[in-house]
């Protein structure tokens, strides 16, 4: 006798299913961006996972994908959010060159002063909040005259979650750090030395700034050791295909314009690119102190900015046609923006030399 098919025989398998997959589905919704719709590579990967398609997995791994047309060149603004205070408080122009295996990173100072509102808080870090990802890839596109074709934003924890997937990162803590910040929840605590550090430690590294003779160009210097450990760590101990699946796994986590397929892309490339071709270096300028109180402000040097964009980018670029990085009521800000480029070329440092102590960071005596 045939057994009657019933309602509940129906229901709860697919309840279950739905509760299975939904939070498994739901990764795939990133802020304004629902990837299902946008990113359809992004659900081709999911569905493979889900149904154990070893073949269509294998395929997407072996396809070869250019990066940046013609050219090689793909540049992607790299933005690294404090969820607590909503800020980008590490910001970096990325310029992968695939055609000839070479890596450019530009940190933008988080105290720079832009005037992309009528607020009075005009620091850099506030645009994303501000403008939203898109509308800040526009701003500098514009009014910092480089190409910026996507951008990337991800929150320090989940940094922090990428940095415990690979079972951390060793780096030579140049000296103790020690800050509290009870506001923010923030404790810093680390010893100097070589040390491999976890995904929490690694977020205390990177944020550390108390103790720096200049105080968040000494961060950005940190930072610039830290990527320097951490490239060296994945080229030496990491596969193309382990890394893709990690591009994948924090694909769903960011809020990004780049498609899973230009993320894969840009992982491969990178894996090609030695030590000695990834180049680093900060927007030059310097901080503006206050009179009568108020915030400080890093303030770009026009000529010297000017000239490392156009030797990055290998390209003329015209920086800041509008005057947006300088307020020219300040006497301070002017004093700064239109000196000559000699006072403030900064120095280009490569990984390896990084790795090998090239960069020493002023410490507070």
């Amino acid at each position: 006798m045939k057994r009657k098919l019933t309602v509940t025989a129906l229901v709860v398998p697919l309840l279950i299913a739905a509760l299975l997959l939904i939070p498994l589905l739901g990764a795939a919704v990133v802020g304004e961006h629902r990837y299902e719709r946008h990113h359809p590579a992004y659900t081709g990967h999911l569905r493979a996972r889900l149904l154990g398609d070893e073949e269509w997995l294998a395929q997407a791994d072996r396809e070869e994908l250019a990066v940046g047309g013609e050219s090689g060149v793909i540049n992607v603004l790299v933005l690294g959010r404090d969820r607590a205070a909503g800020l980008t408080d590490v910001m970096m122009l990325v310029s992968l060159d695939a055609n000839n295996q070479a890596l450019r990173v530009l940190q933008l100072p988080r105290d720079t002063y832009a005037d992309y509102t009528s607020a009075s808080y005009k620091k850099l870090n506030a645009a994303y909040a501000k403008l939203g990802g898109r509308g800040l890839v526009e701003f500098l596109n514009h009014h910092m005259g480089i190409p910026v074709d996507r951008y990337v934003c991800i929150d320090l924890s989940v940094f922090g979650e990428v940095v415990d997937s690979i079972g951390g990162v060793k780096v030579n803590v140049p000296a103790d750090m020690d800050y509290d910040d009870p506001a923010q929840s923030l404790h810093i605590h680390l010893k100097a030395g070589e040390q491999v550090l976890n995904g929490e430690q690694a977020q205390m590294f990177v944020r550390f700034r108390s103790g720096y003779a200049l105080a968040d160009v000494g961060r950005m210097d940190a930072q610039k050791l830290f990527l320097s450990s951490l490239a060296s760590q994945l080229k030496s101990s990491m596969t193309a295909s382990r890394a893709i699946d990690l591009a994948c796994s924090c694909f769903g986590k960011v809020k990004t314009d780049l498609t899973l397929r230009e993320c894969v892309s840009c992982v491969k490339s990178l894996m090609s690119v030695e030590l000695s071709s990834m180049h680093m270096a900060t927007l030059p300028g310097a901080s503006a102190e206050p009179r009568g109180g108020g915030a400080w402000y890093y303030i770009l040097n026009r000529a010297a900015t000017e000239q490392l964009l156009t030797d990055t980018f290998g390209q003329h670029v015209a920086f800041d046609p509008d005057g947006v990085f300088t307020n020219a009521k300040k006497s301070g800000y002017e004093a700064i923006y239109r000196a000559p480029a000699e006072r403030y070329l900064p120095r280009t440092h490569n990984a390896e030399e990084m790795l090998n102590g090239s960069l020493e960071i002023q410490r507070i005596s």
